[in-house]
């Protein structure tokens, strides 16, 4: 979501609990240099998210599509000051 609103470049690093590769997760960077994670917090303290690299932004359909546009429009709505909901 920040990606879609500031730019930046998208970063995506390995997930890994108990020394295995079990996901990816994705956050900001910006131009400045500045890394922008707003839920890195998500991850139990078991797992640790390893460097992250710049990657391409995804193109064409996923199964997360429809969330990721919801999560968008209510944004979109907040920040316009209309009510949500």
């Amino acid at each position: 979501m920040l990606h879609d609103f500031f730019g930046g470049e998208l970063m995506c690093g390995p997930v890994h609990r108990d020394g295995e590769h079990v996901d990816y997760h994705w956050w900001n960077r910006f131009g400045s240099g500045l890394e922008l994670d707003l839920t890195r917090e998500q991850f139990a303290p078991d797992e640790l998210v390893g460097e992250g690299a710049p990657v391409p932004r995804p193109t064409g359909k996923t199964r997360m599509d429809a969330e990721y546009e919801l999560l968008r429009q209510r944004v979109l709505k907040h920040l316009s000051g209309q009510p949500v909901g």
